[in-house]
């Protein structure tokens, strides 16, 4: 059925886009800043009464976000690496 669609369908988890453009799969990580900001962006419109402050604050929020992922990455890190060395024993 998919072949018959062909580029009119896209199916994400059987035809990922990094198999169609391969230089994605070493950037594909940076697409999430311009996600964040564009977030933000539409969070801080929704939210405010007057938009006289909207870029600091979209600013600050996008860095907000990026920070608090970026310490959920290295929390979910750690807890891997710990809980794999209690499981497999020391590494020597």
């Amino acid at each position: 059925m998919t072949a018959l669609l062909g580029p009119l369908a896209w199916v994400p988890f059987i035809n990922p886009l990094y198999s169609a453009i391969p230089h994605l799969t070493a950037i594909w990580l940076l697409l999430i800043f311009p996600l964040v900001v564009i977030i933000s962006l539409v969070y801080q419109t929704v939210r405010r009464d007057d938009l006289s402050g909207l870029v600091p604050g979209t600013l600050w929020f996008s860095i907000k976000v990026l920070f608090f992922m970026a310490l959920i990455a290295l929390i979910i890190q750690v807890v891997f690496f710990l809980s794999i060395h209690y499981l497999a024993g020391p590494l020597n």
